[in-house]
């Protein structure tokens, strides 16, 4: 192929190359994925590190308003704590989660996240686990 033959096929070269990666992007724009059903998992080893909290703390957390305390002898946290409860809010995992003070007479405050393992039916239902504050880490590094 001469110099002159390779520049008039560039162009058609750049075309196709163009109309290929737009296929491409299109396709997987258009690709299904599993959909989310908003109601978080009943299953909780889904829930890496997940320690399900007592009967009288998961009603405390369906209840409770921002500033509520409840004082808990036994808990993930420890013993003879007290719980705070902080903001509700939706996760992107579609569970309602609450964030937490959990205080006690030997260590400072700590922040931490409890989630509810499902959202369907009426609002007591689903038991209450411990996360991972995720975000407190970024907040931490400030």
């Amino acid at each position: 192929m001469t110099q002159f033959q390779f520049k008039q096929c560039l162009p058609g070269i750049a075309r196709l190359t163009v109309t290929a990666g737009l296929a491409i992007v299109i396709s997987g724009c258009a690709t299904s994925y599993p959909m989310s059903t908003g109601n978080g998992s009943d299953n909780l080893s889904s829930f890496s590190g997940a320690a399900p909290l007592s009967a009288d703390v998961s009603a405390f957390l369906d209840t409770a308003t921002i500033g509520g305390v409840l004082p808990v002898v036994t808990s993930p946290w420890g013993s003879n704590v007290e719980v705070v409860a902080g903001e509700r809010y939706f996760a992107a995992s579609g569970r309602t989660c609450r964030h937490l003070t959990i205080s006690n007479d030997r260590d400072l405050p700590s922040n931490e996240l409890a989630c509810r393992t499902s959202n369907t039916g009426a609002a007591t239902q689903g038991t209450w686990v411990t996360q991972r504050l995720v975000t407190g880490l970024l907040e931490d590094a400030r």
